[in-house]
């Protein structure tokens, strides 16, 4: 009876060709991904703009600070009633585990708000009257708060994350496409994808421009 087997060469082949495959497959796979979780990221922000409008229609148009309110900062101001769910107010990027879901202070906060708009005053400066907002649909609301340049996240429910104006230039701190991108949701409660470049590209996230700006860091247009 004649036995069959592989030789040592069209093993090496066999293994080579599933090498060559899975160098092939991996980059298409890895780029999925990522776009899964620019996806996601994109929900959660547009659910947190949803509740910020809800949070609004029940307190006179008047947005939260960075002060607590009965002890509780702006993240559990709006799970306790808007947005329910603690997974939105964790982007995908974030890989820091879930933390104890009754115990803000242990859950992952990946989002924050606009430091100008949390830093409030009387008038004549800004107030939080959402009806006083200068051009909500440029005005950048809420993005990921990313701390280094490893897609870092360090932010805690428990506080009232501010999200800082970028410093222009600064590059590597997206947290898709290259790291040259991140989701952003405006005043108007829309959500999108902003290069992370600087000032000097009207279509970038650290665009401060004035009042012919496409992106605004200023609820006024200060």
């Amino acid at each position: 009876m004649k036995k069959s087997a592989f030789t040592l060469i069209e093993l090496l082949v066999v293994i080579s060709i599933i090498a060559i495959l899975a160098g092939i497959a991996l980059p298409v796979y890895s780029k999925v991904l990522e776009r899964s979780k620019a996806t996601t990221d994109a929900s959660n922000l547009k659910q947190l703009g949803l509740g910020v409008a809800a949070y609004l229609a029940d307190n006179d148009d008047q947005m939260f600070s960075s002060s607590a309110v009965s002890s509780k900062f702006w993240p559990e101001l709006l799970q306790s009633k808007y947005v329910t769910n603690w997974n939105v107010f964790k982007s995908p990027f974030d890989k820091r585990p879930n933390g104890n879901q009754t115990s803000p202070a242990s859950i992952p906060l990946s989002y924050g708000v606009n430091v100008n708009v949390l830093t409030q005053a009387a008038k004549p400066a800004w107030d939080g009257n959402w009806s006083r907002l200068a051009a909500p649909s440029n005005l950048i609301l809420m993005a990921p708060v990313i701390t280094g340049s490893d897609l870092t996240f360090t932010g805690l429910a428990g506080t009232a994350l501010p999200l800082p104006e970028p410093t222009a230039g600064v590059a590597k701190l997206g947290t898709h496409t290259g790291r040259a991108y991140i989701n952003a949701l405006f005043a108007d409660m829309h959500v999108t994808a902003l290069r992370y470049a600087p000032s000097t590209d009207t279509e970038a996230f650290t665009n401060t421009a004035g009042e012919t700006g496409l992106k605004r860091w200023k609820p006024l247009g200060l």
